[in-house]
């Protein structure tokens, strides 16, 4: 018919079908993901440093005489003893077993907040994840402690090592190069003993140090777990995962792929005849 829109050949042409859209992760998987794994390596890590700490605890301690054995035999006597005096001291004080049952609580909230964040993840693994980061953080002024009364008394103990040291370098100075009287031997003895005075302050600043550096790294590592794991994202993200799904697209059908029907605002497609 003249003026009617011309059909092509065969039955009217049919929409192409609609794939889904592109699906990615849910907002909030990654954290859980990255901080599980975080968590899991220091827990793994913290119950080996426990059970060490706890073994060498029952065989008397660890004496630094078996990592110099070029000691004397009076120094390496002297460093064991200081060793024995030490230990008994920490089973007398409340801070040494406190902080040892928050130790192993941070480890046992540690691996279970890592596998209910990277291997299971479960809406539980989120809130041990915080526990676990909370309770670091009330520990501190207790390991703050035990580590300080610790160094401070190894500082203390070490004097005796000093002695017998500065007694021993000052024989070996004599035997290569003997003092011409008295007062050169003093001498040599003062100057002995300004070096080693002089390494006290440098040794009791470095272990001072390298607490602080410990406390402000764990801060900043348990602050970063509260911050990830108080987001909205990931408390959804690990609900939703619970729940069965993390996907929620309507007409999505992940069996074939394809939209089950046709996209939002689209006309259904013309039937043939």
């Amino acid at each position: 018919m003249a003026g009617a829109p011309q059909q092509p050949y065969g039955p009217p042409q049919q929409p192409m079908p609609q794939f889904a859209p592109h699906v990615g992760r849910q907002p909030g998987g990654t954290a859980p993901k990255v901080w599980g794994i975080i968590l899991l390596v220091l827990g793994v890590f913290g119950l080996i440093t426990w059970l060490i700490g706890i073994v060498s605890l029952g065989a008397g301690g660890m004496s630094g005489a078996n990592f110099a054995p070029n000691l004397s035999p009076e120094t390496k006597a002297e460093m064991d003893r200081i060793t024995h005096v030490m230990i008994e001291n920490m089973k007398g004080r409340w801070s040494f077993w406190l902080n040892n049952i928050l130790e192993l609580s941070i480890v046992v909230l540690s691996v279970l907040a890592g596998v209910l964040l990277a291997i299971k993840p479960r809406p539980l693994g989120r809130k041990l994840a915080i526990t676990r980061a909370l309770v670091v953080m009330l520990a501190l002024p207790i390991a703050g402690y035990e580590g300080m009364t610790a160094l401070e008394q190894n500082m203390e103990m070490q004097k005796g090592v000093q002695k017998i040291q500065i007694e021993e370098t000052l024989a070996q100075q004599e035997a290569r190069n003997p003092s011409k009287d008295d007062n050169e031997r003093a001498q040599r003895r003062r100057n002995i003993e300004g070096t080693f005075d002089t390494m006290q302050p440098v040794m009791r600043g470095a272990g001072y140090g390298a607490l602080i550096f410990t406390f402000i790294f764990v801060l900043i590592i348990n602050g970063l777990l509260l911050f990830f794991m108080t987001r909205p994202a990931v408390k959804e993200y690990l609900e939703s995962v619970a729940s069965g799904g993390d996907h929620a697209i309507p007409g999505y059908d992940p069996s074939m792929g394809l939209a089950s029907g046709p996209p939002p605002g689209s006309a259904q497609p013309p039937h043939g005849p």
